[in-house]
């Protein structure tokens, strides 16, 4: 079962245009639902997985997307560090 799509008319505000501009997307409806994405993304509301999801990407396109956009897209725990470190002076 696919998502249910939901026709919206969007006004969006003109001090919200320059800002979409700046991330590199324009006024589409496409390019506003992935700047969602991201934006659910990076609040930690989504998992990545999802905000792929959402923006009707691949995984591995919006990966790139974000990498793009120099924006985290993989967290690196303290405590996975310390496994690392540990690991490390075992070998």
């Amino acid at each position: 079962m696919g998502a249910e799509k939901i026709k919206v008319d969007l006004n969006l505000s003109n001090d919200l245009i320059p800002l979409l501009k700046e991330l590199g997307l324009s006024k589409s409806l496409n390019d506003i639902t992935i700047s969602i994405a991201i934006a659910l993304f990076t609040s930690k509301s989504v998992s990545l997985a999802r905000a792929a999801e959402i923006s009707e990407m691949d995984l591995s396109d919006f990966i790139t997307l974000l990498k793009n956009k120099n924006i985290p897209w993989n967290e690196y725990t303290e405590d996975e560090f310390h496994l690392d470190e540990i690991a490390l002076k075992d070998f």
